[in-house]
């Protein structure tokens, strides 16, 4: 078995083709990490958006939410710019969100609370599967 392709971008940039893509937003170290043990066992090409520590570009994180099959946002992490676009990001089918917040109420907006990414390692599994049945 070999990997695959794995694509990084970050803003400013862009690239949509028709390999899966994901976005992270604002990720902590665990949350890279986990997303690393993900890619490595992905025998796909990926394409991996990241709108990390320092960027502020929020035409560029929405837009590209808008295109890519699965965003996760780290909520703890964000910055207070970002902080203001969650609830928007979190109305969206696609998204999933990490939070040790339990007071905040982002459950009556989104179900797709997961609290690692083995969740998002079971959905490539089941993808990958759905692939080997067609």
């Amino acid at each position: 078995m070999s990997s695959g392709k794995i694509t990084v971008i970050t803003p400013p940039d862009k690239l949509f083709n028709l390999n899966p893509s994901y976005l992270l937003v604002k990720p902590s170290l665990t949350v890279k990490q986990q997303f690393q043990t993900i890619l490595s066992q992905s025998i796909d090409d990926l394409t991996v958006f990241i709108f990390d520590d320092n960027d502020i570009d929020i035409d560029w994180l929405l837009s590209v939410a808008g295109q890519v099959d699965c965003v996760i946002i780290d909520i703890d992490n964000c910055d207070k710019l970002t902080s203001k676009f969650v609830v928007f990001l979190l109305a969206q089918g696609n998204t999933f969100y990490i939070t040790m917040d339990e007071i905040t109420p982002y459950g009556l907006i989104s179900k797709n609370r997961i609290y690692d990414l083995n969740q998002i390692v079971e959905q490539l599994n089941e993808d990958d599967d759905e692939e080997l049945e067609d």
